[in-house]
């Protein structure tokens, strides 16, 4: 069993620093830069092909509801700002494969006065991220909408990309969901069905592939410690998540990655982990703003979450603690 260890901290004030409009490479603003390699239903940094292949253990950083501007109640986001910044320095001096931010961005959702504004803000600090680390954007449900809608979801991509794609990484298969759709698909069906509809394709072509590990990526747990517990604000209903939970297991996916909840949970459903990761941004319960290491070895993965304050210094990669 997994031992989990969820470090403590006291989120330090600490001051906005304003960043130059333009990054020396690439402006924060390039909608057709860093935040929108999700294409096509692919993530175009990563060349499939050559990726299906094991290289190596690595590890890569997973993010969960940075939500500019949830601390002022969309009045201002110079906390969640503060703290995204703090989290890029650690990513710049971690050097993970890649980083991966599993939904709501921002507070706002799009056509709110302040949407832009976050948005903006949002680009401008993980613009700071060195370039030859990806960055990876997940789809919440302040990114599209509680009841998502084919405009909603229009206005996200042309920020950030596909609402749902896949991608490889060192054999390994990564697949991104829209879990708003499966959270409330009344607005989007259609969305729903042809996510469905591709899922079933991706999960067949990495068993095919014969992937070292299969990872799932969305914003909303399918649930947080039980897979039967009752329908709640923070997991999908029942109705959506039995049959969809049957189909990863039967698949192999090792993980689930979620955030929404703006706290750490832990659960499993057979051999899948469904791990629930804190917020960068504002936390709802002890956890403190932080994020999450994953280290994934041929055969099994670490992972722990880390308060700002206490994420360590460098990433040994033949640490055994927390394996699977």
């Amino acid at each position: 069993m997994q031992t989990h260890r969820v470090l403590t901290g006291v989120l330090a004030a600490a001051t906005v620093i304003v960043l130059s409009a333009c990054q020396a490479d690439e402006p924060p603003n390039d909608v057709n830069g860093r935040f929108t390699q999700a294409r096509s239903r692919t993530f175009r940094t990563f060349a499939e092909k050559s990726q299906q292949t094991w290289q190596g253990p690595y590890f890569f950083l997973q993010l969960a509801d940075t939500q500019y501007g949830m601390f002022s109640g969309n009045k201002g986001f110079e906390q969640e700002a503060a703290l995204s910044q703090q989290a890029v320095e650690h990513i710049n001096r971690l050097r993970p494969r890649y980083v991966i931010v599993c939904g709501d961005l921002t507070h706002a959702t799009p056509g709110h006065a302040r949407y832009d504004a976050q948005v903006k803000q949002y680009k401008q600090d993980f613009s700071a991220i060195h370039d030859d680390i990806p960055l990876v954007c997940v789809c919440g449900n302040h990114d599209i909408g509680g009841r998502p809608t084919a405009t909603s979801i229009a206005s996200y991509t042309q920020n950030f990309g596909d609402d749902y794609f896949g991608f490889w990484v060192g054999g390994v298969c990564n697949i991104v969901l829209n879990s708003s759709v499966l959270k409330d698909p009344t607005g989007a069906p259609e969305v729903l069905d042809a996510q469905q509809n591709w899922l079933e394709q991706q999960l067949a072509a990495a068993q095919e592939a014969r992937a070292k590990h299969i990872f799932v990526f969305q914003h909303h747990p399918l649930f947080l410690t039980e897979q039967d517990e009752p329908d709640q604000y923070f997991n999908i209903p029942l109705a959506r998540r039995t049959p969809l939970l049957e189909e990863l297991k039967q698949a192999g996916v090792r993980a689930v990655f979620a955030g929404h909840y703006h706290r750490n949970a832990y659960g499993r459903a057979g051999a899948m982990e469904m791990i629930t990761t804190g917020p960068v941004g504002r936390p709802l319960g002890k956890d403190p703003s932080g994020f999450r290491i994953v280290t994934v070895h041929e055969t099994k993965i670490q992972h722990q979450y880390y308060g700002m304050d206490d994420v360590p210094q460098t990433i040994d990669l033949t640490e055994t603690t927390n394996v699977q």
